[in-house]
């Protein structure tokens, strides 16, 4: 098994935390530490001789997770708005996770106990936003000042 799997269970935490919590915050900051881990391990593998497009693909979407996951102190107001805007970037967190869970399960060049693991933690990374969308459509996100 990759020893990377066990780094990325600590993002996957710092997520749920923040779902427990109800703070963005911190649900973000699990996102963007993910992003930290998956896009040196996909540039170097790129960069590598072996490297492959699939690789400066996978690259490229976890700097978009990175960017869309930048993690903010802004607190949720309560304005349409920063709730639309939540949404989208919630749906957003979601899909590039599917879309890794779909890439891990059919990746050969994967052992089978590290896909086993990135699929569970991209599948936990899906149920997050959804929830969090969830949370943010029947007002259950406590609504909060910017002060």
């Amino acid at each position: 098994m990759d020893p990377l799997i066990f780094v990325a269970a600590a993002p996957v935490l710092v997520s749920l935390y923040g779902v427990i919590r109800r703070q963005r915050f911190f649900f973000l900051l699990g996102y963007f530490l993910f992003a930290l881990i998956v896009i040196p391990d996909q540039l170097t593998k790129y960069l590598a001789d072996e490297g492959t497009t699939l690789n400066l693909s996978l690259t490229l979407i976890w700097v978009l997770q990175g960017i869309i996951a930048f993690p903010n102190r802004l607190n949720y107001d309560g304005s349409k708005v920063f709730r639309s805007f939540a949404i989208k970037t919630f749906i957003s967190l979601a899909l590039i996770n599917v879309f890794a869970v779909i890439l891990t399960q059919t990746d050969s060049s994967i052992d089978e106990s590290t896909r086993a693991a990135a699929g569970l933690f991209h599948a936990i990374l899906v149920l997050f936003p959804v929830i969090a969308t969830y949370l943010m459509i029947s007002n259950k996100i406590p609504v909060g000042t910017n002060d």
